[in-house]
């Protein structure tokens, strides 16, 4: 199934067996309700054990709503903004908070390298990929890595919520180099603290997909045609839904710093 995937992917990127690979993700595996995270928790991917221990919480695999896949390098305030906008859609449609996998929060600080190799596992546990797309997204390894791992699990459009953000509503300047990126992906230019993580990451997918030329064209093809069927959802100036009621809402829009002083601050 997905999860057996997941961990035969997890042993590609880590020198990890595929079981053990399960067996520590199943006792790893953290979500958190946006509710009890502030603005500041999330403003910069300085580390916060406390939020670990505080605030994440022990949930079974395939337990969690959301995987939110982001990049440090974007706007804080303009993500913070998408995060409650998708929030208040679930909550609309569900009638509960959801529960989210996010990064800073739900991987152990003190044990990175441990946790990252689960990260695959992480994905798989989760219902849908919430993907907050700056500029710099597809420039990050890390995010390359978790569109990656979603590709190779089969994972279905329908179950992506692409967010194009910007630093404030109306910078079209921004919003554009968000839609090149999308256009000019290249695996090989994404940027790694450790050249060698880089490395390792870049042959895993080589092997994949044969060459990382073919891997740039099936994920920029993945984008545009999530760009396309939602951006096609939105008429009147609203966001409209592309799935029944009883699911929440694909987002296009342009989320700022506007956005984020008028949503709701979690707590």
């Amino acid at each position: 199934g997905t999860a057996s995937a997941a961990a035969s992917i997890a042993c590609l990127i880590g020198p990890i067996d595929p079981k053990e690979a399960m067996d520590q993700a199943r006792s790893r595996f953290r979500c958190v309700f946006l509710r009890d995270i502030a603005f500041e928790d999330l403003r910069d991917n300085a580390p916060d054990p406390d939020l670990y221990r505080e605030q994440a919480k022990v949930v079974k695999l395939g337990r969690c709503d959301a995987f939110i896949s982001h990049s440090w390098q974007d706007d804080p305030g303009a993500k913070w903004a998408a995060l409650q906008a998708w929030r208040a859609s679930f909550v609309r449609a569900r009638g509960r908070e959801p529960r989210l996998c996010i990064d800073k929060v739900c991987v152990d600080q003190n044990n990175i390298e441990f946790d990252l190799r689960c990260l695959p596992i992480f994905l798989s546990g989760c219902d849908r990929l919430v993907v907050l797309c700056g500029a710099t997204y597809l420039s990050r390894l890390w995010c390359i890595i978790e569109i990656f791992s979603y590709i190779m699990m089969g994972g279905r459009l329908s179950r992506i919520d692409l967010i194009p953000i910007a630093p404030s509503d109306t910078d079209v300047c921004e919003l554009a180099c968000v839609q090149e990126s999308f256009r000019d992906f290249d695996a090989g230019a994404c940027e790694c603290f450790r050249e060698s993580d880089k490395e390792r990451m870049l042959s895993v997918i080589q092997t994949a997909f044969g060459s990382l030329t073919a891997f740039n064209q099936h994920v920029s093809a993945i984008f545009h045609q999530l760009q396309s069927c939602q951006t096609a959802s939105v008429s009147a100036g609203q966001v409209q839904t592309q799935r029944r009621e009883s699911e929440p809402r694909a987002w296009c829009a342009v989320y700022g710093r506007r956005g984020a002083a008028r949503s709701e601050q979690g707590r």
